[in-house]
């Protein structure tokens, strides 16, 4: 009788941990820490298939929900996947995450506020699928809409992008100036 109770213990806790390492392979966190934003960020994701894949998950995972994203005070803004806004926030210090439909593949996850914000967390989760961010791969610039390249460091970009603003300012002095001479 003992041994048959120390059995079933020793399932109980196996079917526990199997069960949190299968959490560990849906779920990325994104945000750890303090980040700030100024207007966006973005994130590249991949969805795959689970190795062991339940029948029901064949054609495409459940959900996704961006889950734990909190703020160091309170702040609004959207959440967008692939440029689809899927949940609007105002003036929260967490955000409760709603789930949103979502295919096998690569997926840009964006978070979007009106006013500066430091991040504190940010968890997606997917539900049939495995999840991984996508770093610094050559699908990366294109996904963000970048059109550079990935290896790119971000004060470079910057740096780039602030250039370039001030190219179009000019341009569009000029041209209100021609415009007003008219």
């Amino acid at each position: 009788m003992k041994s048959s109770i120390q059995h079933a213990f020793v399932a109980v806790v196996l079917l526990l941990l199997a069960s949190g390492s299968a959490l560990a392979d849906i779920r990325i966190d994104l945000v750890k820490g303090k980040r700030t934003v100024r207007d966006k960020i973005s994130f590249t994701i991949e969805v795959s298939h689970e190795v062991n894949e339940d029948p029901r998950y064949k054609e495409r995972p459940e959900f996704i929900v961006v889950e734990g994203l909190t703020f160091a005070s309170p702040a609004s803004g959207i959440i967008a996947v692939d440029g689809k806004g899927i949940q609007r926030f105002d003036e929260a210090a967490s955000v409760a995450g709603q789930r949103t439909e979502i295919t096998y593949g690569r997926h840009v996850i964006t978070l979007q506020v009106t006013e500066p914000a430091v991040v504190t967390s940010m968890v997606v989760l997917v539900r049939g699928g495995v999840v991984r961010e996508v770093i610094g791969e050559s699908g990366e610039g294109a996904a963000t809409g970048t059109g550079r390249p990935a290896n790119i460091s971000v004060e470079e970009r910057l740096t780039a992008l602030e250039q370039r603003v001030r190219q179009l300012e000019a341009e569009v002095e000029t041209l209100k100036r021609g415009r007003r001479n008219q």
